[in-house]
């Protein structure tokens, strides 16, 4: 299949030769206004750093970047195809025609064939777009009427004849008095976006969206939520690689000159967030048609100084800041660093990228995209979730983004014998009545216990293992079990509530001989007994 495919696409590629004269049509620029000094340097590169080169199509004359198609890249153009080519007498110039490039190794571009005699005519030809399969294809021509004003059709790739399109019918979005221009279809097939002066708009041309529900079957056209459209011209909405950002060309927004692109961020409120992508790719010309072919490498399509013609197409590579975020996951009450927590990063969508357990010290790391708002989430057994937000930019390498978490009161068990409040190992320093750190967070959920029990007293039992003598051992368990029971009292819990004796190693949880080291840390401990009235 995907032979036949390769097979068919060159079959499409008719060679051609001519030069292109200029071009005034579907995707004209109005006149270049001066962008001030203070604009020019308030936007800068904006954190972007585009490294621009020419492509091997670029012609004297005006060319236009479209799309990929199959491994192609398709341009249109004006320039003429043999030495009577047709005119259009709106402009005196030729008609644009659709052409395909082989695209090389390093992005470059191979000489521009035309694509398709069918859909090739005496009429203006603009943007295209196709279905991920190939077999559908959306195409912009102009009217009978006004060789300036474009309609959009829908066709298809005939099964039975290679690099034939028929069955073209026109789209229920077009009308007699405005323009639908620059189409671009969704990697699933089911949202079609394209730009128009459609009554309606904000201002100028906008860019709408239409729901693509089968071959003769479409939703409302509704404009495209969020911020992108303005009072001013917005063009060429092409979505980003992953889908996450939609690029356009606009006049509105803080601009340059002319023409600039940004591109702005899905969310659940429509695409916001507008970034125009700076110095390093904008000028005071108009860029337009920006179509990326990886995450990083792209074209584009500019009149700006030192170009060989009007408009010529230009490729990209973005060179991105590494970036990533680090912090902790820390106790609420003590600010002690919790080990063994889960931390995720969820970005704009709500999707979960990243996922990770802190280490010893608490610690966590993430790699990070620009122009996100990301939720870190972290949970432990024994704690509330905690979160926090931030939002990331293009110039900031790294950031520092702690969690708190907040510690469940420890549970109260019932059995018959003994209730008694139900807690993890309290640790203390080698051969020491001194309480670690990190038990303090355990000693805080005995403290939320009591306070939301106020009716209830405890008896703290202190137990040591078998290790050591005996009478050693019975006083230092003394010394640990008033040593907790000092901490409560510190935290507010009155004295009269709690007990405190020493057992040694009298009362052992497991009795063995010899014992493990996990035997003998499960000896070691502090049981808080809840005492009757």
């Amino acid at each position: 299949m995907r032979k036949s495919l390769l097979l068919f696409i060159a079959f499409l590629c008719i060679a051609t030769h001519g030069e292109a004269q200029n071009f005034v049509g579907e995707e004209t620029s109005s006149e270049i206004a001066d962008a001030s000094e203070f604009t020019l340097n308030k936007i800068g590169d904006n954190g972007f750093k585009f490294e621009t080169l020419t492509t091997g199509i670029n012609s004297k004359y005006a060319d236009y970047g479209s799309g990929l198609f199959m491994n192609k890249f398709i341009s249109f153009s004006a320039r003429k195809i043999g030495a009577l080519a047709p005119k259009d007498p709106a402009t005196n110039e030729p008609y644009t025609k659709l052409y395909c490039s082989d695209i090389l190794e390093n992005y470059d571009l191979t000489r521009p064939l035309l694509f398709s005699s069918i859909l090739n005519k005496n009429e203006n030809l603009g943007t295209v777009t196709f279905s991920q399969d190939g077999n559908v294809m959306f195409f912009t021509k102009n009217t009978e009427e006004d060789t300036q004003h474009f309609q959009l059709y829908r066709a298809e790739l005939n099964p039975e004849r290679q690099g034939e399109w028929f069955k073209m019918t026109a789209l229920p979005v077009n009308g007699a008095e405005y323009s639908v221009e620059n189409p671009h279809l969704s990697k699933d097939g089911k949202t079609l976006y394209f730009a128009s002066n459609m009554p309606g708009t904000k201002g100028g041309y906008d860019i709408f969206k239409v729901e693509v529900k089968g071959p003769d079957s479409y939703g409302e056209v509704t404009p495209i939520e969020g911020l992108i459209n303005t009072e001013q011209d917005e063009k060429f909405p092409h979505l980003s690689y992953d889908e996450k950002f939609m690029f356009f060309s606009s006049k509105g927004h803080d601009n340059i000159g002319g023409y600039d692109v940004f591109k702005a961020r899905r969310t659940k409120k429509g695409y916001v967030t507008i970034i125009n992508l700076g110095n390093t790719i904008n000028t005071q010309k108009d860029e337009i048609a920006f179509v990326p072919a990886t995450e990083r490498i792209g074209y584009i399509t500019s009149n700006k100084e030192g170009g060989y013609g009007n408009y010529d197409i230009y490729r990209l590579t973005e060179y991105v800041l590494a970036q990533t975020v680090s912090g902790k996951a820390i106790d609420f009450e003590t600010g002690i660093p919790l080990a063994n927590a889960e931390v995720k990063l969820i970005d704009t969508d709500g999707t979960e990228v990243g996922n990770m357990i802190t280490n010893e010290k608490g610690e966590f790391s993430f790699p990070l995209s620009s122009f996100e708002y990301y939720t870190i989430v972290s949970g432990k057994e024994g704690f509330y979730k905690g979160s926090t937000i931030f939002n990331t930019d293009n110039k900031t390498p790294q950031y520092e983004a702690d969690v708190t978490l907040k510690a469940i009161p420890a549970p109260i068990v019932v059995e018959e014998e003994k209730s008694y409040i139900k807690i993890d190992n309290i640790l203390f320093d080698y051969d020491s009545a001194r309480i670690k750190e990190v038990s303090k967070i355990t000693l805080n959920t005995v403290v939320a216990t009591l306070n939301e029990n106020p009716e209830i007293s405890v008896a703290l039992g202190a137990h040591t293992d078998f290790r050591g003598n005996n009478s050693y051992n019975l006083r230092l368990s003394d010394r640990r079990a008033a040593s907790a029971v000092a901490y409560l009292i510190s935290k507010g819990i009155a004295k009269e509530r709690l007990t405190s004796k020493g057992y040694g190693e009298s009362q052992p949880k497991i009795d063995c001989n010899p014992c493990s080291e996990q035997e003998h840390e499960t000896n070691r401990r502090i049981e808080f007994i809840i005492m009757e009235n």
